[in-house]
């Protein structure tokens, strides 16, 4: 959907340090192909969604990068201090993130709702088609394999990122991550059934879009889809979020906790390199 594919190429640059910058520059002709693939563009369509995705970014670049640049150096001020990292201070930094990403769908809603207003058969079907295929690689990945296989893909993908911003993980760290991985178990049933009534509602959304003609309409109802991605409404499903963003943050502090100071070191030049990215792509942008 746009506003996920917008988010994993915009904010799923930091992947590669070194890239972001070639990464977000080209992120226009990467999110014209993605949503093209996504929702079959027709020509009426193609040039008018291509528009309002160059303005978003435009305007993300201009108005957002500096922010997310803001949170970054303050998480690089908060590495140089040695006190122990405490969940609540990176739950804190989180909160932040989160309400850059409610900013961004809101920012996506309200321009892209003339497109969506616009699908027509050939949309919904092409969508509904990558929805199915989607889900039939997470069922296979996740809900059908075997359990040893599920662990060591959780396992793998967690150390992944930790290594990103920490480097190597001592033994004692990955055995902590291992142990948080067990702890938790696996709950990919749920997040597939999670997946699925979203997959629902915006289907419902692009519908109900296509019926009403009401640019005005849809935005509103997009607004409160995505922010209900970061925040959701439902008391079940926003306790086992919460659950899960609090463990989270407990194994970051903790493994924050337990680095070298090599590894502290490499966690506050990635943080710096990133924040210098982002103030770098934003000034390129108010010279353009």
């Amino acid at each position: 959907m746009i506003r996920s594919v917008l988010i994993v190429v915009i904010l799923g640059l930091v992947a590669a340090c070194s890239g972001v910058k070639l990464g977000y520059n080209s992120a226009d002709k990467v999110l014209a192909w993605r949503m093209d693939d996504w929702f079959d563009l027709s020509d009426g369509l193609r040039q008018p969604a291509r528009d309002r995705l160059h303005r978003v970014l435009a305007w993300h670049r201009r108005e957002e990068l500096p922010r997310y640049a803001d949170i970054l150096r303050s998480a690089e001020r908060r590495l140089v201090d040695p006190a122990p990292l405490s969940a609540s201070e990176l739950l804190a930094l989180q909160q932040q993130v989160t309400g850059r990403l409610q900013v961004l769908g809101g920012r996506v809603a309200d321009e892209f709702a003339e497109v969506l207003v616009q699908f027509g058969p050939a949309q919904r079907r092409r969508l509904l088609a990558r929805l199915a295929e989607n889900n039939d690689e997470f069922r296979e990945d996740y809900v059908d394999a075997d359990a040893d296989a599920v662990r060591k893909r959780r396992i793998d993908q967690m150390v992944d990122r930790y290594q990103f911003w920490l480097g190597r993980l001592s033994p004692e760290q990955r055995a902590h991550l291992e142990q948080w991985v067990d702890a938790r178990g696996a709950d990919a049933a749920w997040r597939l059934s999670l997946r699925q009534d979203r997959q629902r509602i915006f289907v419902g959304i692009v519908d109900e879009a296509v019926r009403s003609k009401s640019p005005p309409q849809t935005a509103s109802r997009l607004r409160a889809f995505f922010s209900d991605l970061e925040t959701p409404a439902a008391a079940p499903v926003r306790a086992r979020h919460e659950d899960g963003e609090r463990a989270r943050a407990q194994l970051t502090a903790d493994l924050f906790n337990m680095a070298t100071p090599a590894q502290r070191d490499k966690a506050r030049e990635r943080l710096r390199r990133l924040a210098e990215d982002c103030l770098a792509l934003a000034a390129q942008g108010a010279a353009s």
